[in-house]
């Protein structure tokens, strides 16, 4: 790791602002700092990167969160790293140390094309039978984060199940 770099599950240490600004300018999303700590608050496992300065943990560098039902699945959600951090192991100590607090049948998670990629290297795969319901679709599908088509056939997929069979009624639109 280029950056020396803490990795904590302390919600106290947070300073949600600025956490709220890493969101901003990493082009993740807008976020509250009030609903920030609310929901890292609220999930199963929590992770953030400080800076070591002097011995001490400085300023937030990224933040990674999961929910979880603690037994089968898991959902990683959150991971973001400061632009001028990224490429330089944050996201990766962040990723390693909250993949250690979850169940390891199923963890799930979304991310964008371009950060595909360093998923891949963490283990994940491409998922095939997920469906999503956003609030407000409309974005995203003009990101390219939802799809109207299905890039699967019932038929095939019905076979990855075992003892799933499709009824004649059973349809995805």
């Amino acid at each position: 790791m280029d950056t020396d770099v803490t990795i904590s599950g302390m919600h106290d240490l947070v300073d949600w602002n600025r956490l709220a600004d890493i969101f901003i300018h990493a082009h993740f999303a807008t976020r509250l700092p009030a609903d920030l700590q609310k929901a890292f608050t609220n999930s199963y496992a929590c992770c953030f990167a400080f800076h070591i300065h002097n011995g001490c943990d400085g300023a937030l560098l990224g933040a990674a969160r999961a929910i979880s039902d603690g037994v089968y699945y898991a959902v990683v959600l959150d991971v973001v790293v400061a632009t001028e951090h990224q490429g330089h192991g944050v996201g990766r100590a962040l990723m390693t140390a909250l993949l250690e607090k979850l169940p390891l049948e199923k963890i799930y998670l979304t991310a964008p094309p371009d950060k595909q990629d360093f998923y891949k290297k963490l283990g994940f795969y491409k998922h095939n039978n997920t469906m999503a319901r956003y609030a407000h679709p409309e974005a995203a599908f003009e990101q390219g984060v939802l799809s109207k088509r299905e890039p699967w056939s019932l038929a095939r997929l019905s076979r990855n199940f075992t003892g799933s069979k499709p009824s004649n009624n059973q349809m995805f639109e």
